[in-house]
């Protein structure tokens, strides 16, 4: 399943052809340049959020830092302190993990920010990106209604298979939202889900879920050496102690700070309060900068002390960013207590490159170790051990895009498994003026059988909406059965009127143990 999802993934990195003309963007517009850390379907993952000035609803300009030429502009769909999700605002353009891009945050001639507040070029994630002050007193996010629902047909067994078919509903509700002086000077940030999920056979999970992924008041005003968290939240200062109920107490300016997390985890399961497993943190962050390069970093120590039945959990963790003129490096390490060997051990560790060679080639290389403690499975449980080296290549033009990517992963047990990936991209097929076209072609081979990935997609240009047409072949020999799926989607996204949005996307599979149709909605709207 590792496998699929991770081939699924890879099917979804580079969708569409780059680069698109814009309109000139202002001379003032604040500006920030961060690595991809994660890109899946149309959703591109970044690692700055609203302490950095990103927030849900705002649209930014995009631009390839290597030669500074726009290739399109995203839209923020949510925003946490340090991290965003962000789609396309329009025609979609290639972007892979790893790669750099410079962000400019539009706004419209009213709101346009005085040349005073605009940061200095190449600030890098960490860096504060200025809002003007209409921007900062209106309430800001993302509210929609979405539905999946589907129809699947499994065949299990190989002698006598039984065919067994199940149907899922899930309507919801989802909100992400910040408003600014909520109460005093303390800003709100809420963002939760309220789903109703339909099943025609027994399940496991409720069939009413409301999640409260966070609601959390803060003080940070510009120029203060006070930053405060109260509620719950997923830590703004490092990537190693995840989501909090309880305060964030951080002192100091933007080049050294130090400070305190205090609370809980919150239930794993339900999303609910729970004071069965109390936590402490520890922090300092600091950020050095120069003519063109600059580097950021935290180092934290962590604890948590169950009261239930799990062992107590001790680690650490150091993360670091460089950035030098068109090289990226970010790096992170994190080292557990083992109770049961009675030594400390190494969980984490990573080390991701990426490099721009003139205004057209990107490389990339990475190397990472994982060995997660697992949180509810009992003492000494660690998530079985894998050694991970991985690196890409880019070519990337007005007309399209090409990449190659080759990873070579090692468990513990001295098991290997190997992925290589391809990727091209026609921003507009010959003698066409709306039709763009991709594909990828992913080959995967591990220890217990191969898979084979291919889909070409289709891209029309219905100008303001996107209309997607593809193709997916899957082939595996998972444990020597064999089995072979076709695939067929349809997705398209559009303006609705009142300021709505539509995306829709309809699949069907199909091959020689399953049969499946599904179909996601969403309409939603940014304010």
């Amino acid at each position: 399943m590792g496998a699929r999802a991770s081939l699924t993934g890879v099917l979804l990195l580079v969708c569409v052809a780059s680069v698109v003309a814009q309109e000139p963007r202002p001379q003032d517009a604040p500006r920030a340049t961060v690595l991809v850390r994660q890109v899946a379907g149309t959703s591109i993952y970044l690692d700055i959020g609203r302490r950095h000035g990103l927030d849900t609803g705002d649209t930014v300009e995009v631009a390839r830092e290597a030669d500074g030429a726009t290739v399109g502009r995203l839209t923020v769909t949510a925003a946490t302190e340090d991290r965003s999700v962000l789609t396309f605002a329009g025609e979609p353009f290639a972007v892979t993990r790893g790669a750099s891009l410079t962000l400019f945050l539009l706004r419209t001639p009213t709101d346009a920010v005085p040349e005073a507040a605009a940061p200095r070029p190449g600030a890098q994630t960490g860096a504060r990106v200025s809002q003007p002050a209409s921007s900062l007193s209106r309430p800001r996010g993302r509210v929609g209604i979405d539905l999946s629902a589907s129809q699947s047909t499994t065949s299990v067994g190989s002698v006598d298979p039984e065919r067994v078919s199940r149907t899922f509903a899930t309507p919801a509700f989802r909100l992400d939202a910040t408003v600014p002086r909520a109460v005093g000077p303390l800003a709100l940030h809420l963002g939760g889900r309220l789903a109703y999920r339909y099943a025609d056979g027994a399940s496991i999970t409720p069939a009413t879920s409301v999640r409260i992924y966070e609601a959390s008041l803060e003080h940070d005003a510009p120029g203060s050496p006070v930053r405060v968290r109260l509620g719950r939240f997923h830590s703004p200062v490092e990537a190693y102690s995840g989501w909090w109920d309880g305060a964030m107490l951080r002192l100091g300016g933007r080049s050294f700070g130090v400070g305190a997390l205090a609370g809980f985890e919150p239930d794993r399961w339900n999303e609910k309060p729970s004071a069965d497993r109390p936590k402490l943190t520890a922090f300092a962050d600091w950020e050095g900068r120069g003519r063109g390069w600059r580097w950021q970093g935290d180092v934290s120590v962590h604890g948590m002390r169950p009261r239930d039945s799990l062992p107590d959990h001790t680690f650490f963790g150091v993360s670091q960013r460089i950035t030098s003129g068109p090289l990226r490096i970010v790096q992170d390490l994190q080292v557990d207590r083992d109770d049961v060997a009675g030594k400390w051990r190494l969980s984490r560790a990573g080390l991701r490159s990426a490099l721009a060679l003139g205004r057209h080639l990107d490389v990339r290389v990475g190397v990472s170790r994982r060995e997660t403690w697992l949180i509810g499975l009992g003492a000494g449980l660690f998530a079985p051990r894998s050694d991970r080296i991985d690196g890409g290549i880019a070519v990337r033009g007005t007309a399209g895009y090409l990449s190659l990517d080759a990873s070579r992963s090692t468990d513990g047990l001295g098991r290997e498994s190997t992925g290589l990936t391809g990727s091209a991209a026609l921003r507009r097929l010959p003698e066409t003026s709306i039709l763009g076209a991709s594909a990828v072609v992913s080959r995967w081979t591990g220890p217990y059988g191969n898979t084979l990935l291919a889909s070409p997609t289709l891209q029309v240009d219905l100008s303001p909406a996107w209309l997607r047409l593809g193709y997916r072949f899957y082939r595996s020999d998972f444990i020597e059965r064999i089995s072979t799926t076709h695939g067929a989607e349809a997705s398209v996204d559009a303006p609705f009127g009142s300021g709505l949005r539509l995306s829709a996307r309809v699949r069907v599979q199909w091959g020689s143990y399953l049969a499946n149709r599904s179909v996601d909605l969403s309409l939603y709207r940014v304010f």
